[in-house]
């Protein structure tokens, strides 16, 4: 097994060593080298149970960077809990409990405004107490109070989808979600507005993602029916729709998926030329007569008109690609990154790592292993480090067991790298 080395002079060495001191983090174990683009991963959680679906922002030019996960191992109900890796020194601070409660907090979602302050929002739930969406921001190294942001008295089997997004203008909005119903909220002179009544779009089942568009408007991925379902299970998967909306009206729902292909995971962004790529995962069940394969396809707007699906990952025999996700440099460049194994004899995926491939224009990159070991790697999110380094995080471990781990890129186009905390 070849370790990676992070080191580049004795003063980053010193560094090293105050990092560890203030807040230690652990590596990983894998199979076989590593690819030599990517650092060894750090483990985050370091907690005895369940550490999952983590997600990433960076913040400013200091590099910042916070990290943000629902851990079930000292609360089986769940928290939301959060990490710091100051931008200065690489130094990963002590994790944070957001929620801190005796009842159900799930469902976070994390974002950070071109202002330099993060937003993180949850459900918090107990079914005597009815149902609340907490809000917290960070800004300059601390954390705000919670408060909520909507109260209900009924209590919500489920959490609410949530999504920050900024329009164009600059203005912060939080969209909610619950099945086919659609709300927002708005942030303005450092004040949250309340819910706007609620709207039910016919069709939506999951709003899955939501990016402002330089027209203007908000464009949403939406999961709903399969509309090519003739048997087996393709009755009970997704197509994978696309809309806009300004907030108020919202245009029809558009199929984008249709024929050949289910959706597992999806998500959006815009390139350098204002052009949206609609990225999507197919997890091909075996029960699923539409689905062709599993690879993770691509869809691109541009003049009005979509282009035709494009398969973007490298194909493998049996292989079986879960979530993805992306992230745009200010170059506009697209990163993406990806969970893929391949199908054992059940049809169910395993010896699940972590891939990574950059477009730009009609250029891109070859496909990277992020990281891959004996554990599964899923529920993946990423990030750019100061606008351009590449930084993922994902669950790490088996299904009673995850924790959070951490992975960054090197070499490239990018400059010289700030140390890693605890490495």
């Amino acid at each position: 097994m070849k370790q990676r080395r992070l080191f580049r002079s004795p003063i980053a060495l010193l560094i090293l060593l105050f990092s560890c001191l203030l807040s230690p983090v652990s590596t990983l174990s894998q199979n076989g080298p590593q690819a030599a683009p990517w650092s060894d991963p750090l483990v985050l959680s370091r907690t005895a149970g369940r550490s999952t679906f983590p997600g990433i922002v960076s913040v400013g030019p200091a590099g910042d960077l916070l990290v943000l996960w629902v851990d079930y191992a000292t609360d089986p109900r769940g928290e939301v809990l959060a990490r710091h890796r100051m931008g200065s020194t690489g130094a990963w601070t002590a994790t944070v409990n957001l929620s801190a409660s005796d009842l159900t907090d799930d469902g976070a979602f994390i974002y950070a405004d071109a202002q330099g302050r993060v937003h993180v929002a949850w459900t918090h739930r107990g079914t005597q107490q009815g149902s609340d969406i907490l809000y917290r921001s960070w800004e300059n190294g601390s954390w705000s109070a919670s408060q909520s942001l909507d109260h209900t008295s009924t209590y919500m089997p489920f959490p609410y989808g949530l999504h920050f997004v900024e329009d164009v203008s600059g203005t912060l909005w939080l969209f909610v979600t619950a099945g086919s119903g659609v709300t927002h909220t708005v942030l303005r002179d450092g004040v949250w507005e309340p819910l706007v009544p609620w709207v039910y779009i016919p069709g939506v089942q999951v709003l899955a993602d939501v990016v402002s568009g330089p027209d203007g408007l908000f464009h949403v991925a939406v999961l709903g029916e399969n509309q090519d379902a003739p048997s087996g299970c393709d009755p009970w998967l997704y197509d994978a729709y696309y809309t806009t909306t300004d907030g108020t009206t919202w245009a029809p729902l558009t199929n984008l998926t249709y024929l050949g292909t289910i959706v597992y995971d999806v998500d959006l962004a815009f390139d350098a030329d204002g052009a949206l790529h609609f990225f999507w995962s197919d997890n091909h069940p075996r029960c699923s007569v539409d689905s062709e394969k599993s690879a993770i396809y691509r869809r691109v707007l541009q003049g009005g008109g979509w282009s035709s699906r494009e398969e973007v990952t490298n194909p493998n025999k049996g292989q079986a690609l879960l979530d993805l996700a992306v992230a745009v440099d200010p170059s506009g460049r697209l990163h993406v990154v990806w969970s893929e194994g391949l199908f054992d004899a059940a049809g169910l995926a395993t010896e699940l790592a972590i891939r990574y491939r950059w477009w730009a224009g009609g250029d891109s990159g070859e496909e990277e292993i992020v990281w891959s070991s004996s554990d599964d790697s899923i529920n993946v999110d990423l990030a750019m480090y100061r606008g351009m380094i590449p930084v993922a995080v994902w669950e790490e471990g088996s299904s009673s067991n995850e924790e959070v781990a951490f992975g960054q890129r090197w070499g490239g186009w990018q400059v010289f790298l700030p140390l890693v905390g605890g490495r």
